[in-house]
């Protein structure tokens, strides 16, 4: 695999975390579409935003008029970054040069990867306890 065969854009499918044992112990989506895309350019640029599935619209029509209990709301469980990508072996690394949770900038996100038909699966490094999240992504034709 090389950084080529990423190229393209890809629609959430769902997300779970896997104890050290490989038991799944929460799944955070159900296994289907989800508000999330990530984006892989030839130009070596990735880009992520998810947004949970439930979040409730604002009342206001603006984003400058709402109130900040109204944007701390609507920015819960939002991951949204972009970067530049490579691959190196079995791993797709994600160099983080903008994101909504600024610790995160100037880091990488390592995923294990693996394609299966239109399906890329990523998979977080381990945690201090060996668990890891899943996270499915399915290629779209068109964005």
């Amino acid at each position: 695999m090389n950084a080529g065969d990423f190229v393209g854009t890809y629609k959430g499918k769902g997300h779970e975390q896997v104890d050290r044992h490989g038991k799944v112990t929460h799944l955070r989506d159900p296994a289907g579409e989800r508000p999330a895309r990530i984006v892989y350019t030839a130009e070596g640029l990735v880009i992520v935003v998810s947004t949970p599935p439930d979040r409730k619209r604002l009342a206001c029509k603006h984003i400058t008029e709402a109130s900040d209990a109204d944007l701390i709301a609507a920015a819960k469980g939002v991951v949204a970054y972009a970067g530049r990508y490579e691959v190196m072996g079995d791993k797709v690394c994600h160099h983080i040069d903008v994101s909504f949770f600024p610790n995160w900038v100037g880091g990488t996100n390592v995923r294990d990867y693996k394609f299966e038909g239109k399906l890329l699966i990523l998979t977080t490094q381990p945690d201090e306890n060996g668990a890891v999240e899943r996270i499915y992504w399915e290629r779209v034709e068109r964005a």
